[in-house]
């Protein structure tokens, strides 16, 4: 992602919602980093809307906790530390099992078609090893799961954890075999669902968030050990 495609084109009626979407694929994408600080005027030039709107659109950001306000008022992007997040991914364990198995229960044919659709786009882009498409794809398939659990409450509560992490999940998938590792569990999750076996589709999404915990936590720790 570029700062060029952060502008939006049209005047549509929800122009804070648009604004809101390209900030949060800013900071997803890692166009805007951790730590990283945001200026309004220059978010409304690179977005090509109103201060307002910008406004509007970073106090959502901070309602989230995907960015923060510091001294003299100054926005950045929110830091992620490593028990942050160990605790969201304990947490993303025990609501996305849980979604999984609710979302086997229900049965809907055409969720789970559209998730082996998904895990097929995965695959992919996993062989090309574009990064950025691949965490976009897998957010996409975790969001399916949760909203196939037939609960807002737990497909809310779940989309808000995976929005603090999606930075994160960049420097997961980049890690030595994580491609790899992750479409054989990608593949188990989905193969459990197909087969409506809500036993194993649990244990199969505990292993992949677990495994991507670890993952994302050795980052933190590298640092350390290389000092």
């Amino acid at each position: 992602m570029d700062v060029k495609d952060l502008r939006i084109d049209a005047n549509p009626t929800l122009v804070r919602e648009h604004a809101l979407a390209k900030l949060r694929a800013a900071i997803a994408s890692g166009l805007y980093p951790p730590g990283k600080r945001l200026v309004e005027r220059e978010l409304c030039e690179a977005l090509g809307v109103s201060r307002t709107s910008v406004r509007e659109a970073l106090r959502q950001l901070q309602a989230e906790g995907l960015i923060e306000a510091g001294p003299r008022r100054n926005i950045s992007v929110a830091h992620v530390s490593a028990q942050d997040a160990r605790d969201i991914y304990d947490l993303r364990a025990l609501i996305e099992t849980d979604a999984v198995r609710r979302l086997v229960e229900n049965d809907d044919c055409e969720v789970i078609k559209s998730l082996q659709g998904m895990a097929k786009t995965i695959r992919k882009i996993v062989r090309k090893g574009d990064i950025p498409a691949l965490a976009e794809q897998a957010a996409a398939l975790y969001e399916t799961i949760l909203e196939g659990s037939g609960s807002r409450i737990i497909a809310e509560t779940g989309k808000q954890l995976l929005k603090r992490v999606s930075y994160l999940r960049l420097a997961s998938m980049s890690a030595p075999q994580r491609l790899d590792d992750g479409m054989a569990e990608w593949d188990a999750i989905i193969d459990a669902i197909v087969a409506r076996d809500a036993k194993a589709a649990m244990s199969a999404v505990r292993s992949h968030i677990v495994n991507s915990r670890d993952t994302i936590l050795a980052t933190f720790e590298a640092p350390t050990k290389a000092e």
